[in-house]
Parts: structure tokens; C-alpha cells; sequence
């Protein structure tokens, strides 16, 4: 499953490069003296913003990095406290260009914490995730919401990139499925994006997908969402990965039983005939999990969406 990017949730951050690994050793943070100055600017300094901005680009530049953060005295507070700070200002004509972006420069922190394996669980067990919800809970289309959305979602994401059980129980005790459905009907393109490959990965967890096929209220929640956007894409208006993602969704839905019954019934008419056919010629992988999709709820697929391997599969079975 392709990695979520989310670096350009940070809307005025430069792109971020990773620095080549050492010959014969790894880079370590604390052995950079910019990075031990700006841990104590994010501290104790006056320059706090720029210590975030400074901090997110060396984050891909050395892999003990989020150790270095996660374990300083007071730095994840100072983190907390930039989040908790802005809560009173997110409603409309409060909320600036700069303090939305002084917002994701924090947060971008926290999601180097959140995909790093050795800090992952600490991230957890503190709850931090939860301080995320106001962002992820708003519904203004103004940029700095925007971004405030998508990089908490970026945060998400990093924390199910790597199919941990513990992840996804930890997320079916809070709100994050209607929220990134919410998310996957009025936001951004790549707010959208991001949204749904949490659903996807939340999906694929068995525990998930019995929670999600548990009643017909969370299953039509989902299904209704997923139909939604299906009608938003056309041939002429490239889908990007939402398609791809969207197409997962429904295959990965339809393994439960009860859920297939009902697919049977809700799949979108745009999904059965050949309205995606152009749009999917190169990407065999997602045409492959069409096909299946179709196969198994027991209809015919188009002879262009059809793998070799699956329409040989389908032949023999009549």
C-alpha cells in the first residue's frame, strides 16, 4: 500500500529532503549542534517557531529524531501547548495564515513522533491523538483550516501506515471514522485523500471491519460516503487515487458476508459499467481489485476491466 504524503499539508515549509546515510554508520540527531540548539530554543528560547520550522525539515534528515523529541524534557509539552493554544481561535476571520502555519509546524513534529516504531506506543498510551479532534472537527474551506485538517490527518495516518493492531483499537474508541468521512465529503482533494486511506487501513484490520459491518447505521455511513464520491468523480475529471482508494474500500467491505449482501444492492452503477475504463488502463492493480470486486458479488465485469488471469478464473467457472 503506497505511503500517504502529507508533507505539503505545511503550507509555506520549503520541501524537505532526506540527507544520505553516512558511510558506515547513522546519523544521530543530537550529534548535529543546530539540532540540540533549536530542542532548546522549543524550550526555553524565544525563537520557538522557528525551532518547529527547523525541526520538521531535519525530520527525514536522521531516524533518531523522534527519540530525541519524545524524550527531552519539556519538549512535547511545549508541542501540546501550541495545539491547546490555538483552540480559542478556530472559527473563522480568527484563525491567521501564521498561526495556522506555526499550528502544522507542531504538528508535523508530533508526526515524526507518531511513525517512529520506539515512540509509536508512548504516543498512544498518552492519548496524544485526541488533541487533534478540534482540527479534524472543523468544517470552514478557508486554507487555514485546511491545513490544520490535513496535516492532524497526516499525524493520523502516520500512526496506521503500518497495520498495528493497537492503532486501529485505540481509533474505533474514538471518533475518527465519522470524522474522516466527513472529511472524505467536503474537504480538499488531498484532505479527502488522506481521509480515506485512514478508513482503508482501519478496514483492512479485521477488528475494523467487524466494527464498521457490526450495524447496518456504520455500514450505510460508510457505503453512503464512498457512493458520494463515486458520483463527484467522472471520466472526464481524473479521480487521482481517490478511485483507487474508493476501490479498496468496497473490496475490502465485501468480505464480510452481510456486507456483500447489501453491496450487491448500493455498489454504484459507475463501478458496474465502463465509465472508469479509461481512467484505469494503466493502473492494473486497481483494475484487478474491480474485477474481483465485481467477481465476487457475483457479476459480470467488463472484458476491459477483466485481468487475464481473472477473466481465465471467471470462463472456467461457467
Amino acid at each position: 500500500m503506497e505511503d500517504t504524503h502529507i508533507d505539503e499539508s505545511v503550507h509555506d515549509a520549503p520541501a524537505v529532503s532526506g540527507a544520505p546515510a553516512e558511510a558506515g554508520g547513522e546519523l544521530h540527531a543530537l550529534d548535529d549542534p543546530n539540532v540540540y540548539h533549536w530542542i532548546c530554543q522549543l524550550t526555553y528560547g524565544p525563537h520557538k517557531e522557528q525551532a518547529m520550522l527547523e525541526l520538521g525539515r531535519k525530520r527525514e534528515q536522521f531516524d533518531d529524531l523522534a527519540l530525541v523529541i519524545w524524550t527531552s524534557f519539556g519538549v512535547m509539552t511545549s508541542l501540546l501547548n501550541e495545539i491547546i493554544g490555538v483552540y480559542p481561535m478556530l472559527q473563522p476571520n480568527y484563525l491567521s495564515n501564521q498561526l495556522s502555519n506555526r499550528v502544522c509546524n507542531a504538528l508535523v513534529l508530533l508526526q515524526c513522533v507518531a511513525s517512529h516504531p520506539e515512540t509509536k506506543h508512548q504516543f498512544l498510551q498518552a492519548h496524544i491523538p485526541l488533541f487533534l479532534f478540534p482540527f479534524l472537527n472543523t468544517t470552514s474551506r478557508q486554507r487555514t483550516f485546511e491545513y490544520l485538517r490535513l496535516t492532524s490527518l497526516g499525524v493520523i495516518g502516520a500512526l496506521v501506515k503500518n497495520d498495528s493492531q493497537e492503532v486501529i483499537s485505540f481509533l474505533l474508541r474514538t471518533d475518527i471514522i465519522p470524522l474522516c468521512l466527513r472529511i472524505m465529503e467536503s474537504s480538499s482533494e488531498l484532505s479527502k485523500t488522506v481521509a480515506i486511506f485512514i478508513l482503508q487501513k482501519i478496514l483492512l484490520d479485521d477488528i475494523g471491519l467487524q466494527y464498521i459491518c457490526a450495524t447496518l447505521e456504520r455500514f450505510y455511513a460508510v457505503s453512503n460516503v464512498l457512493k458520494h464520491m463515486i458520483d463527484q468523480l467522472t471520466a472526464q475529471t481524473p479521480p487521482g487515487r481517490l478511485l483507487k482508494h474508493i476501490i479498496r474500500c468496497y473490496l475490502r467491505l465485501s468480505d464480510n458476508l452481510e456486507a456483500r449482501r447489501l453491496l450487491k444492492i448500493v455498489l454504484p452503477d459507475k463501478l458496474r459499467d465502463d465509465t472508469f475504463t479509461e481512467v484505469l488502463k494503466d493502473d492494473v492493480n486497481t483494475k484487478r481489485c474491480l474485477a474481483q470486486l465485481l467477481l465476487t458479488l457475483n457479476e459480470e465485469p467488463s472484458q476491459q476491466t477483466v485481468p487475464q488471469h481473472l477473466a481465465a478464473q471467471q470462463q472456467a467457472a461457467q
